[in-house]
């Protein structure tokens, strides 16, 4: 199981963007992550292919199953979701299809890694790391 933000963990910042232009700003060690209700659908496209095409690690937030598989297609690192009642029908759609992004439920206190751990999703990434480093 993956998990992102816990004090005793290492991990690479990970640096919001909402534009290709953004991504120049960010260094070679992070992961930039983007959610897509934020975005108008061709934009969050725009950023996904480019960091497709040019190998950057990057993470999205995803709001639907629909999301989920044109996202995969561009192959993100990390599909984020802060819908823990999803979880379990977006963790099947990725198995089944062995996608190779990981899907990681956002939370905000340790005591939400078990349940994470008991739906069986590939990780979980705390709401601080989203918010730290705008």
């Amino acid at each position: 199981m993956i998990i992102i933000g816990h004090h005793a963990i290492s991990f690479s910042p990970f640096m919001r963007v909402k534009s290709v232009e953004d991504i120049a700003k960010v260094g070679a060690e992070s992961v930039v992550w983007f959610d897509t209700s934020a975005l108008k659908q061709e934009a969050a496209f725009e950023i996904a292919k480019h960091c497709y095409n040019f190998q950057v690690k990057y993470a999205v937030k995803i709001h639907s199953l629909e999301e989920l598989v044109l996202f995969a297609n561009l192959t993100p690192q990390f599909l984020l979701l802060d819908r823990l009642e999803k979880a379990k029908a977006f963790q099947k759609v990725v198995e089944h299809y062995l996608l190779d992004c990981k899907l990681l439920c956002v939370i905000k206190s340790q005591k939400q890694l078990a349940k994470i751990a008991q739906l069986g999703i590939d990780g979980a990434i705390f709401k601080q790391v989203l918010e730290e480093f705008r």
